[in-house]
């Protein structure tokens, strides 16, 4: 009986280690699971923040170049007829780059990339700057806007300034195009006590108004609300999806009350922490410091770093119009070996460089030379701002302005970075430097010529904007470029590296685009997206095409 029962207890207890054997391994298993899926997770996290870094870049950088050419045409355009000409071209431009800045801001969202900034938000000073660029724009120039700031807001509380400002701003031009006169009244409010403010927001206008129906859609994704101005209002019908998903993530409500054929108010309401310090400074999405003379900022030596053809050419020219003495560098090795202590005061930076990158190169001169040597520096990007700030400051970038960077936007950063980080004997040296002058453009017949290799549009806009001569330069040092990549795109081809080929293609094909050559931007596009052989070509064979080109190109240079 006790050797039955022994028996009995052992059996048990190998059952036992089995099951517990059997759930350690089970667990093992699903940890590994958990691990590898949380692997993927980020893995595929990354991947999107990724892509939208680079769609950010791809789509912006032309588009600044396009913006800012508008511009400097704008500066020395007098006929009423074609100034209004680049009047709509710019206004086109910059409903153009609302549209892309809402899409890139939804994708982030979506992919959980999207960040919130603490700041000091001056509501005050925010709220005024919306106003005034509401009624610079030439829809709402005849349009009263009447803001009403009650007592007990607090003068600074932490938030994120730039992402406020763009609900606010959005509240306001839907109110500007949803409604034909009468007041928008942008009312600021607090309720609570110290310990837990709430911040209410509104935006009133006498419009159009919206019915019931209309109100359960109005903040779904790429919803338009359609009356009779509708028409007029365009954009992707983000706007209010992206305000509703900005005032969620920082745990606030937003929502609008409406009576259709009366008018409507948007608000929305978030928590706020008091800032209470006699030296803070406000943020507004925009510069508070005092504005200085003009002259202040001639003749400041600055450098700038950046590898596209055209916005070397931009950037230059704004330069020469605030009269600064720039010195370019093509990628960020050749800016760390021009510079020296002393040499500039200020440094634009490209972020996405060939050979080495705008952050790189930036760590590098912090890492080489004391701190007190270094002039402030500024980054130029067109990636998404989210993906790169933390690294920006990681390495000790200055500020960051995102591309497209219209004219007077930079100058007002560079009059911001001398009026806060240079020292008076510097100021002194510089307003005593007289401006670098332009340089003249005389008138060659090499340009006629090049018509018959360049889209007519792209031709006539690149003569009107630089001149004959300022063509010639650009399209020989496309020469020179795109001959010592051509070279490097086959011999990598014969090499098997797949990676470069695509490198140098693209490239290639964003050259030829921009200086408008579309033979060689369909070839280099074709090299890139693998789809020669469509034509029943090789990759060589396609790149020796592109390279008889630009034999062709380099005779019609040499006539």
């Amino acid at each position: 009986m006790l050797e039955a029962k022994s028996r009995d207890l052992f059996l048990a207890n190998q059952k036992l280690e089995k099951y517990s054997t059997d759930l350690e391994q089970a667990v093992l298993e699903r940890t590994a699971e958990v691990r590898l899926a949380l692997e993927r997770t980020e893995a595929a996290s990354a991947a999107r923040s990724r892509f939208l870094a680079t769609m950010s870049h791809e789509i912006r950088t032309p588009l600044g170049g396009l913006l800012g050419m508008i511009d400097l045409l704008e500066m020395d355009e007098r006929e009423p007829e074609k100034l209004e000409l680049l009047n709509y071209a710019k206004t086109a431009g910059i409903g153009l780059s609302k549209i892309v800045n809402d899409v890139l801001d939804f994708s982030k969202m979506e992919a959980g990339v999207f960040l919130f900034e603490e700041e000091n938000v001056d509501i005050r000073a925010l709220i005024e700057s919306v106003k005034i660029l509401a009624t610079s724009h030439e829809t709402g120039s005849d349009r009263q806007i009447v803001t009403k700031v009650s007592d007990s807001v607090p003068k600074l509380f932490l938030g994120d300034a730039t992402r406020i400002r763009q609900v606010v701003s959005n509240f306001v031009s839907n109110a500007i195009r949803y409604s034909f006169d009468g007041p928008i009244i942008i009312k600021a409010t607090t309720k609570g006590d110290a310990d837990n403010t709430i911040l209410r927001l509104e935006v009133e206008d006498f419009g159009v108004g919206i019915d019931a129906d209309g109100i359960s859609n109005l903040f779904k994704d790429f919803t338009q609300i359609s009356n009779p101005l509708t028409a007029a209002a365009q954009g992707a019908g983000l706007g209010l999806a992206i305000c509703k998903r900005i005032i969620n993530g920082v745990g606030g409500e937003i929502s609008v009350e409406s009576t259709l054929g009366e008018g409507s108010t948007f608000w929305f309401e978030i928590e706020i922490e008091t800032v209470d310090m006699i030296d803070a400074t406000g943020s507004d999405g925009a510069s508070s410091d005092p504005k200085l003379p003009p002259e202040v900022i001639h003749g400041t030596r600055v450098l700038i770093a950046e590898d596209n053809t055209i916005n070397q050419k931009l950037l230059l020219t704004y330069a020469d119009r605030m009269g600064l003495i720039a010195d370019l560098a093509e990628n960020g090795s050749v800016a760390l070996q021009k510079f020296a202590p002393g040499k500039y005061d200020l440094i634009l930076m490209d972020i996405a460089m060939p050979v080495m990158d705008g952050l790189e190169a930036t760590r590098r001169i912090r890492d080489k030379w004391e701190q007190d040597q270094i002039p402030p520096i500024l980054a130029l990007t067109a990636h998404v701002m989210d993906a790169i700030e933390d690294e920006a400051e990681q390495v000790g970038i200055d500020r960051i302005l995102s591309k497209p960077i219209p004219f007077q936007d930079l100058k007002s950063a560079i009059e911001d970075v001398v009026a806060g980080g240079l020292k008076s004997g510097l100021q002194e040296a510089r307003t005593s430097a007289k401006p670098r002058k332009a340089k003249a453009q005389p008138e060659t017949g090499d340009a006629r010529s090049l018509m018959d290799l360049m889209a007519p549009d792209v031709h006539k806009h690149l003569v009107d904007m630089f001149g004959l001569d300022g063509l010639s330069d650009f399209a020989e040092k496309f020469l020179l470029d795109s001959s010592n990549r051509i070279a490097k795109l086959i011999a990598a081809n014969e090499n098997g590296d797949a990676a470069e080929v695509n490198a140098q293609a693209h490239s290639l094909k964003g050259a030829a685009l921009a200086l408008g050559f579309p033979d060689m931007a369909d070839w280099a596009k074709k090299i890139e997206l693998g789809e020669t052989e469509k034509e029943d070509m090789t990759v060589r064979e396609t790149a020796e095409k592109f390279s008889a080109k630009l034999t062709e190109l380099s005779a019609i240079l040499k006539h």
